[in-house]
């Protein structure tokens, strides 16, 4: 079971299930009702030790009905995750819209992106329960991350600093090279506890995105 959670959460980021990403785009109340509860689900007892049936019984849903919309625990399970990624992704995009620099935005970034992960229950919960499967797809398999997110920090910048403009190889290899470090320090910070750097508060995640984040991407 660990290895199927394990591949269940780099195959997520790798390849996504497209009829699972058509269920999200499409979601009705019940598919709603049906994700709520396995978040809950996950987030109270873990992955291992839930089951289609307890995701049912919370949402006051029939197990046919969830089996109809999700026919399997993974299934159900890449759901879950993308939801989540989604929700990471809108969340993160909306904190900096209003941000009048590049500065600010970034510490803005960086400050939700702690807050988010810091406090997240079934993060939590399967780093705690299932660190055998979790911590292998934040770590050494974590290729998948690192490039989805490598390439939606990329995206950003692009726009950010040059708008429409075609941008030379050298720089998108330092908009890379800096993605990267800034995805590989964040995933560090979140999974190596303690550290001597403090990252209890938003404002201080802010700081340390305006110290040390930002003047990366001023390297070139």
């Amino acid at each position: 079971m660990p290895k199927a959670t394990r591949d269940t959460l780099l195959n997520t980021l790798a390849t996504p299930d497209p009829e699972v990403l058509r269920l999200l785009d499409e979601a009705d109340e019940i598919t709603e009702r049906i994700l709520a509860a396995a978040f809950e689900q996950i987030a109270v007892v873990g992955w291992r030790r839930s089951t289609v049936e307890d995701v049912a019984k919370r949402a006051g849903l029939g197990r046919a009905t969830v089996y109809r919309k999700f026919p399997s625990k993974n299934a159900l399970t890449e759901a879950v995750l993308l939801s989540e990624l989604r929700k990471y992704l809108a969340g993160s995009t909306a904190a900096t819209s209003t941000q009048p620099t590049a500065t600010e935005r970034m510490a803005e970034s960086c400050a939700y992106t702690v807050e988010f992960l810091h406090g997240h229950p079934l993060l939590r919960r399967l780093l705690e329960t299932e660190p055998e499967a979790v911590l292998p797809a934040l770590t050494t398999g974590a290729a998948p991350i690192v490039d989805l997110f490598q390439e939606f920090c990329v995206t950003l910048w692009k726009r950010e600093f040059y708008g429409d403009t075609a941008v030379s190889e050298d720089t998108l290899r330092h908009l890379r090279t800096v993605a990267e470090l800034h995805i590989r320090i964040t995933l560090s910070l979140i999974l190596t506890q303690p550290s001597s750097i403090p990252l209890d508060t938003a404002d201080q995640a802010r700081d340390f995105a305006r110290r040390y984040l930002a003047p990366m991407l001023d390297a070139e």
